[in-house]
């Protein structure tokens, strides 16, 4: 009970920290879905649903404001995309047009920059029925992603990385299992990268989500036995 309450406790003082700084990101847009993407995939968006989706909403409405104005990498579109989709918010698939050469392929450099493939890949699974461009970029990235992962070179954490992208969508996996993955992912990332904060927040959340549950599960077998 004693270690409920202190990672109860530790959750609800981290969620405070995570809040302002969910709030304060709003000042640039692209930090602002980096933000929500985080803490969508560390599974712990949960807590800021209202905000979240206030958010959101505000941005989509400007979108054009400054996504047409913008030279934005593969990543960053991707995850534009995937944040927006994952949200009910009908983004055009017409923001990937950009990293097709003039005979309406993918650029092949793309497949040097295994970040922005992943990201494309993953954004790709968002499709909808008659979104061409999703299918090819499905495709031409699952292609790629595939033959770098058996690449002997390919560093420990991008394999991993891939691996589990090509292995399921993580959207279409059990959510805290797909948040404990993830979180694994992050903390292994380099210091620029990774928000230590959301990183600890993301560990005593799940901590604590597992802890009732275990709970939980006491008190049934009780009624059981």
């Amino acid at each position: 009970m004693k270690e409920f309450e202190s990672c109860s406790r530790q959750v609800e003082a981290l969620k405070e920290t995570v809040k302002d700084m969910l709030m304060a990101s709003t000042v640039d847009p692209i930090e602002n879905i980096y933000l929500i993407n985080s803490l969508s995939r560390l599974g712990v968006s949960y807590h800021f649903e209202t905000e979240i989706q206030g958010q959101l909403r505000q941005l989509f409405n400007s979108l054009h404001r400054f996504i047409d104005k913008k030279d934005y990498d593969l990543y960053t579109v991707g995850v534009i995309f995937q944040v927006f989709r994952s949200h009910g918010h009908k983004i055009s698939s017409d923001v990937f047009n950009k990293f097709k050469n003039d005979g309406g392929m993918f650029k092949k450099e793309l497949a040097n920059n295994t970040k922005g493939m992943i990201s494309l890949y993953e954004a790709s699974h968002w499709g909808m029925h008659g979104e061409v461009i999703l299918d090819e970029a499905l495709v031409f990235t699952r292609m790629h992603l595939a033959s770098l992962v058996s690449h002997q070179s390919c560093p420990d954490h991008p394999r991993e990385c891939i691996a589990n992208a090509l292995y399921r969508p993580y959207h279409k996996g059990m959510p805290r299992l797909e948040a404990r993955q993830y979180i694994s992912f992050y903390e292994k990332l380099d210091s620029e990268s990774r928000n230590d904060i959301l990183l600890k927040f993301a560990k005593y959340d799940f901590n604590l989500v597992q802890m009732h549950h275990q709970h939980e599960l006491s008190l049934l077998s009780r009624y059981i036995v």
